[in-house]
């Protein structure tokens, strides 16, 4: 991964290649602590805490353990309510941010269907990326109470797209008030526990 250069639209007002698109260079295990080691220097290092500084015992990013089996596949639903709408999701600070609806990501989870809504956004190199924002039975307690993002790689024309919950992480916003981060819309609120991914960091809430 390269530094965290990339200035483009963001979902947080702020972007960190920690979390960009993965390709799968590396073994899937050695990505993912690839990844989480190259966050873990970022915000230790060069994030700007925007003249809030660091929760008390603040000392990186922290994770649930590798989680294999929260690397899933999901079909996109394009002709589910809303695909290929401009929509306006809500954000921390009270804007709004608009944003094109995809469609639905279905998968498998916790014995029944689940969906979760995909927008359109591009990552720095270009790439089409579904930015895919969520709650889930774990949000307010081991992880943020606003939800977490995951970024989907995919093709114009993919009907299948990997979703790996591994790869989950916290909007700036965690560690800064002073960031502008969208919320995930009602629709994309599971009722599962998502044990994959970023956790609350030390002295969140």
């Amino acid at each position: 991964m390269s530094e965290h250069e990339h200035d483009h639209d963001s979902h947080d007002d702020h972007d960190h290649d920690e979390h960009e698109h993965h390709h799968h260079a590396l073994p899937w295990d050695e990505e993912l602590a690839q990844l989480r080691d190259a966050a873990a220097h970022y915000y230790m290092h060069q994030f700007d805490w925007r003249g809030h500084g660091p929760p008390e015992g603040f000392d990186g990013p922290r994770y649930f353990p590798p989680a294999p089996d929260w690397r899933l596949e999901a079909t996109l639903d394009r002709a589910a309510p809303g695909a290929g709408e401009t929509v306006e999701l809500a954000t921390s600070t009270g804007q709004l941010r608009k944003m094109v609806n995809a469609g639905q990501l279905v998968f498998e989870r916790g014995g029944a269907e689940q969906r979760l809504t995909g927008f359109i956004t591009q990552d720095r190199e270009g790439y089409d990326t579904l930015f895919v924002p969520f709650r889930d039975a774990t949000s307010g307690n081991q992880t943020y109470g606003a939800g977490r993002y995951l970024e989907v790689p995919f093709e114009p024309d993919d009907e299948v797209v990997e979703l790996d919950f591994n790869y989950a992480y916290n909007p700036s916003c965690v560690f800064s008030p002073a960031y502008d981060c969208p919320y995930p819309p009602p629709s994309n609120r599971l009722d599962i526990s998502v044990e994959a991914g970023e956790t609350l960091p030390a002295g969140a809430h």
